[in-house]
């Protein structure tokens, strides 16, 4: 009885740390959509690896871009909160988050729609975030790879039938 009692346990164990990972994956997700409205550009680049990569892609030339490197990322995130006087109008609300873990690594989708705000001429929109997230030394989930993209002109599966 007592070996079905530590395999009972073990399973719990596993389940467990795999519970927290999802949560923690879904947790740094949050953490940029709240950081990224609140204008906080240094947490959001925080949230990177440091050879991570952002893919704009969707949104017409003047947002699209791919950047290397997490100074890169907070170069751009500071550029674009000091347009808002590092207040900015931003709302993301994100939703439908599905994970799936891959070792010390996992790829989320995750719906999103944003609203531009009083400041801005932007209305609703809305897209995708494709991540792939590795879980780091000091128990951080971070992105490695995060995809930003417009699902106005392309169906969720086209969006990310290439991977991440």
């Amino acid at each position: 009885m007592s070996d079905d009692l530590g395999a009972r346990v073990g399973l719990l164990e596993a389940r467990i740390q795999e519970l927290e990972a999802i949560e923690g994956v879904r947790s740094t997700i949050l953490s940029y959509a709240l950081a990224h409205d609140r204008g906080q550009s240094d947490k959001v680049a925080d949230l990177f690896t440091e050879q991570a990569r952002l893919d704009i892609v969707g949104y017409g030339p003047d947002l699209d871009t791919t950047i290397e490197g997490r100074e890169g990322i907070r170069a751009m995130y500071t550029a674009l909160d000091a347009k808002f006087d590092n207040n900015p109008p931003f709302k993301h609300m994100v939703t439908n988050c599905h994970v799936t873990l891959e070792g010390e690594s996992a790829v989320a989708v995750t719906y999103l729609h944003a609203w531009g705000g009083p400041k801005t001429e932007t209305g609703p929109g809305g897209g995708l975030y494709h991540d792939r997230l590795r879980h780091e030394s000091d128990g951080q989930w971070r992105f490695a790879h995060k995809r930003i993209i417009s699902i106005s002109t392309q169906t969720v599966g086209d969006s990310i039938a290439d991977g991440i």
